[in-house]
């Protein structure tokens, strides 16, 4: 069976409610916003703020324009403070790419030649045992085959033929 959930919490009245005018709600809702850090909710606070400031006539609408047009402005600098941050680590990113590419390269590069100097060494016949020696009795040239073979068929058969 499952748990019962807990009753909702009962808030009590300790007074009869005030009813507050727009502009002590303005004056507390301003006091508020400025404890907040920057942040997505602040900004629409303090639209909400400016609109009833505007409202009760605290604030005139030209200032509350200009408060907007001050954010737009503050959002678009930091907008392009974080894509400079983000264009300069992309940068950085694609440089030490293009560097371990390029190290790699140089490495590969190298390893050819040293792999060129060694065969042409082992070719010259200068490998003194600091690596595996290779076996050239496998080699043919042309005319190396010996022209009496008793393992051929052929060869009997001119042997009997003989007797």
């Amino acid at each position: 069976m499952e748990k019962q959930l807990s009753p909702p919490l009962l808030i009590e009245p300790l007074g009869p409610p005030t009813k507050i005018s727009a502009r002590q709600t303005f004056t507390h809702l301003s006091t508020f916003v400025e404890h907040l850090p920057p942040s997505p909710q602040r900004t629409q606070l303090e639209r909400l703020a400016d609109a009833l400031g505007v409202q009760v006539g605290a604030i005139a609408p030209s200032e509350g324009e200009a408060r907007e047009k001050k954010r737009e402005a503050e959002r678009a600098a930091a907008r392009a403070e974080r894509r400079r941050t983000r264009e300069a680590a992309r940068a950085a990113e694609e440089e030490a790419e293009a560097k371990d590419d390029k190290d790699a390269l140089e490495a590969a590069i190298e390893g050819e030649a040293e792999a060129e100097a060694e065969d042409e060494e082992e070719e010259m016949g200068q490998n003194l045992g600091d690596g595996p020696i290779m076996d050239d009795r496998g080699d043919f040239e042309y005319g190396d085959v010996p022209e009496d073979d008793e393992d051929e068929p052929d060869n009997e058969q001119v042997a009997m033929e003989e007797d």
